[in-house]
């Protein structure tokens, strides 16, 4: 219990000035719509996939990642720099956020040991901390009933309610009957896979939620979730996803394995 109060309250910290980022139909009107999966530093597969999807410098394409733009690949840096110089939005997923906080305790003590997969971060500027610390939760496009998140969202939970934990690292929901009612409660998400089932097979929208953090189970295509997040440090490929036109998936392989996906960490 202390364990999990200690991540909420992690998770609670340096909250962006808008958590909940609406893009108006005005700005997305006759525009394409690209959401991209887990990038976690794999610049050159990044690189590709714009160019297949036809969205490098083309002012009619927004672009959108479901969070984790870096660690665990080689190129976390040049990730971010392409991130803000295509003028592309993104979720915070569990990855940026940490960063954020690593970030603050370094320039707080600069004998901070960063580990291995944050080492990078001590070569960057503060500018990328106000990068950081800006990205929404959850971004919401009303005109494509569309909802892009990095973790997950509690079914039955109103939007602002939702715990910035489940939103960063959930995977699952665990769920148990009211012995009065028969009737299913939903609880709050967890992280473990060994625990509980995928949110996403709950989600009955009305919005379609597009999501990551779920290497396990790949590309998921529910009737109102779609999760991105197939493995590309991994060594798998990185996944777009047009929400405009023909809904058009876009893959692209990964060069090589950056990670090993029977570490430990391969669920962080």
């Amino acid at each position: 219990m202390a364990h999990d109060e200690e991540r909420v309250k992690k998770f609670n910290t340096y909250a962006p000035p808008i958590p909940h980022l609406v893009l108006p139909p005005d700005l997305v009107e006759s525009k394409q719509v690209l959401v991209i999966g887990d990038v976690h530093g794999c610049y050159d597969e990044l690189v590709e996939l714009l160019e297949v999807a036809g969205v490098s410098n083309n002012p009619n394409a927004i672009v959108i990642f479901v969070g984790d733009l870096v660690n665990k690949g080689p190129k976390s840096k040049e990730v971010l720099d392409l991130v803000c110089d295509i003028g592309a939005y993104s979720v915070r997923g569990n990855h940026d956020h940490r960063c954020v906080i690593k970030l603050i305790k370094l320039r707080e003590d600069p004998t901070f040991k960063l580990e291995e997969k944050y080492k990078w971060i001590s070569e960057i500027d503060d500018s990328y901390i106000k990068f950081f610390k800006q990205l929404p939760y959850t971004i919401s496009i009303p005109s494509l009933n569309a909802v892009i998140v990095h973790g997950g969202l509690v079914p039955g939970v109103p939007l602002n309610k939702q715990r910035p934990l489940d939103m960063m690292t959930m995977r699952n929901v665990v769920t148990s009957k009211d012995e009065t009612t028969g009737n299913m409660i939903l609880y709050n998400g967890v992280v473990q896979d060994s625990k509980g089932q995928s949110w996403a097979s709950f989600w009955t929208g009305p919005e379609h939620v597009y999501y990551g953090h779920d290497a396990a189970r790949g590309l998921v295509m529910s009737s109102h979730a779609t999760g991105l997040d197939t493995k590309c440090v991994y060594g798998h490929c990185l996944t777009g996803i047009f929400l405009t036109g023909k809904k058009q998936i876009i893959q692209v392989k990964a060069k090589r394995v950056y990670f090993d996906y029977r570490s430990d960490e391969f669920l962080d």
